[in-house]
């Protein structure tokens, strides 16, 4: 069951896209003038750690990191600006129905979150990261004149992808201290260590049970 958009999901988990700067503490991240706000980034960052898990123990892994995911997250909550401001500068389009869930995909979010999850969230963190995959591919095949295949996508994604990278130069971002990401794209260290400011957010082992990918 949603194989193809977990997969989606963890494409992008290499994007770890930042940049340091005065940010108000209702914030987990500002590109421009779009401000992502904790409450957003903590309702998709849970639905990243269960689709994240579940993939995991597909293959046999019983746990994933915490801040690698959460670092996922609100890399994803900004990057799906820059990808489409770049993409909108390149004139290159992406048919919705590339990233959009089916109507059949959207009954399996159904059955695989039943109970204490909004539906619409699950929807939004899949198609977002859906939508970054398909942007990154779009902007490889313009750029490189070649259409993708299945043998060549993975290419394709990753050359996308680093063009999208290359494009935050031209964005003003600030991330929040808690996830310790730097403007050189770094780790400046562990989520909740003594390098990123205690004050502003927890160490990952006083998280809530839902929010910890263990």
């Amino acid at each position: 069951m949603l194989n193809r958009a977990r997969a989606a999901v963890l494409i992008v988990a290499a994007l770890t896209l930042a940049s340091c700067g005065s940010i108000h503490p209702g914030d987990a991240a500002v590109v421009d003038d779009h401000s992502i706000s904790m409450t957003k980034f903590d309702k998709t960052a849970r639905i990243y750690c269960k689709l994240t898990l579940l993939s995991a123990q597909e293959q046999g892994m019983a746990s994933v990191p915490n801040a690698d995911v959460r670092r996922q997250t609100i890399s994803d909550l900004v990057t799906i600006y820059v990808a489409r401001d770049l993409a909108k500068e390149k004139g290159v389009s992406v048919d919705k129905k590339q990233y959009e869930l089916s109507g059949d995909q959207v009954k399996e979010v159904g059955t695989a979150f039943p109970k204490g999850d909004d539906a619409e969230h699950v929807e939004f963190a899949i198609e977002n990261s859906q939508e970054i995959a398909a942007i990154a591919v779009a902007l490889a095949e313009k750029s490189t004149g070649v259409t993708a295949t299945n043998e060549n996508s993975s290419q394709l994604a990753e050359a996308g992808h680093a063009a999208i990278i290359a494009a935050f130069k031209d964005h003003d971002v600030k991330f929040a201290p808690r996830f310790g990401l730097s403007s050189s794209l770094k780790e400046l260290g562990p989520t909740g260590s003594l390098s990123v400011p205690e004050t502003d957010g927890p160490a990952e082992d006083q998280l809530p049970a839902d929010q910890r990918c263990a």
